[in-house]
């Protein structure tokens, strides 16, 4: 090798080596990972659906003096949570009211004034229901339902139970939404007893049909109607309402059918604001014994009165909407 030839080689054999090490350090270290950037959304898949509050308050009260005198005041919510296929409902309602009546000023033989006598409460009731809907299918649903409630002037201390069964939206279009439901209902009434009787408390199995109708007048204005039916199932250990001795405990199957009818209007005032106007119906074919009046003498040792068969309420309320 001449000297001039190894000149040459050696410069030469430096550059190869300079250009293969980083070759030989690529093979010899591990790949770096790599990441990709996110998919974007499908465009024929809708997105989730939003949570979808609605929370209601009404009230109403009524004065009035000089020859009637009463207080009258109702309170209501409406309150639900929907989610996907799920919905949650909660609503209340509460009447309270008292009234002076006139009574009688004499002389045990002649009546020689009318006056007012003490205050008495005339209306007692409250209830509360607590619902939650799992939908199948936006017109198909499973329902659960729990309530509990007094209403002591009808002579019921305390009632409550639990409801479950089907739901099905029959019509929905811009006008019309009806809906059919089918299922079980428990109930479970304690009475207010009276003096010298006893009085268990009741439990009803009964069958029950619903059928609620919600026709839009115009965008402002709504109308609702519904019809609820129980059908009781079961031998009730209960006194016979037919019978005012007292004598008869028992009432046969499909012998306490209880029927609520309901029918209202609400109309828009302001955007938050609105103004309802409701009629209920109230159906009991064996109600609750009548409780004693305050202050009345107890009654005969064979007589036992029943509360009344039928109960109505009317009335006009202003309704807010938080959400």
């Amino acid at each position: 090798m001449t000297k001039a030839f190894g000149r040459y080689l050696f410069p030469g054999f430096l550059v190869l080596a300079a250009l293969a090490l980083p070759s030989l350090a690529r093979a010899q270290n591990p790949a770096v990972p790599t990441f990709s950037l996110p998919k974007a959304p499908d465009a024929d898949k809708p997105p989730p659906p939003d949570v979808v509050w609605k929370i209601q308050s009404k009230g109403g009260l009524l004065l009035t003096s000089g020859n009637s005198r009463s207080q009258v005041a109702t309170f209501g919510f409406d309150g639900s949570r929907l989610e996907g296929l799920n919905k949650l409902s909660l609503n209340g309602a509460l009447a309270y009211g008292r009234s002076s009546p006139l009574v009688a000023v004499g002389d045990g033989t002649n009546t020689t004034d009318v006056t007012h006598g003490a205050s008495v409460t005339t209306t007692n009731n409250w209830i509360t229901k607590g619902r939650y809907d799992r939908f199948f299918t936006p017109n198909n649903a499973a329902y659960a339902l729990a309530q509990i409630g007094a209403d002591k002037i009808a002579g019921k201390r305390l009632y409550g139970g639990a409801q479950a069964g089907y739901s099905r939206q029959l019509l929905k279009n811009d006008q019309h939404t009806l809906v059919a439901e089918l299922g079980y209902d428990f109930s479970y009434e304690s009475y207010v007893q009276s003096p010298g009787k006893t009085l268990d408390a009741v439990a009803i199995h009964s069958a029950r049909v619903f059928v609620g109708e919600l026709f839009s007048l115009t965008k402002a204005t709504g109308i609702t109607g519904s019809v609820e039916a129980l059908f009781n199932l079961n031998k009730e250990k209960a006194l016979l309402a037919s019978d005012t001795t007292g004598a008869t405990n028992g009432v046969g199957a499909f012998k306490d059918t209880r029927i609520i009818g309901k029918l209202g209007l609400t109309t828009t005032l302001f955007s938050s604001l609105s103004f309802g106007f409701g009629f209920t119906l109230k159906y009991d074919q064996n109600p609750a014994p009548r409780p004693l009046p305050a202050g009345a003498m107890p009654y005969a040792a064979n007589f036992q009165p029943f509360a009344d068969k039928v109960d109505t309420m009317t009335e006009a309320t202003l309704i807010y909407t938080f959400l």
